[in-house]
């Protein structure tokens, strides 16, 4: 019997994650040091997005699913470019994991029921999936908790 993905929800690994949310506001990278106060926004609307990922998932519209995982990538890369000291390694692993898992998905065009009919596929996730990537997951969440409570930003765990 082949090897099946787990529901959509947990193959994102991300929904784990749950918080109250705000709007991403898109930056570049400034010669400022990075406040903790605008990576805390980031990190709260980077979650709520992965709040929407189920629905989004669950949907069973390649290009639902595509756009999900586009938009996550990015506020990711954006949380990347403003990541204090203490919790940088974690979203450097986030955005490793969430970029190799954006082009597994690239692979089968974002259609989950193909990839996990591809034993080889469900293999490559379950690589992906890795130790490293829910501690750094588990980090990210802990720091909104904690750390961006102590700035002010609304961030309650859901669950």
């Amino acid at each position: 019997m082949p090897r099946r993905l787990p529901a959509p929800l947990a193959i994102l690994t991300l929904a784990a994650v749950s918080l109250l949310g705000a709007g991403c506001s898109s930056s570049t990278r400034s010669s400022a040091k990075p406040s903790k106060e605008t990576f805390c926004t980031l990190l709260v609307a980077f979650r709520a997005s992965n709040d929407a990922l189920s629905a989004d998932v669950g949907s069973g519209d390649p290009a639902t699913t595509q756009a999900a995982v586009n938009r996550l990538v990015g506020q990711a890369q954006s949380l990347q470019q403003r990541a204090p000291a203490d919790i940088a390694p974690y979203v450097s692993t986030t955005v490793g994991f969430l970029t190799r898992l954006r082009s597994l998905l690239a692979e089968f065009s974002y259609d989950l029921n193909t990839l996990q009919a591809d034993p080889v596929a469900v293999e490559k996730f379950a690589a992906l999936n890795s130790v490293d990537v829910q501690t750094a997951l588990d980090q990210l969440r802990a720091y909104g908790d904690t750390d961006c409570a102590a700035t002010g930003t609304s961030t309650t765990l859901a669950g």
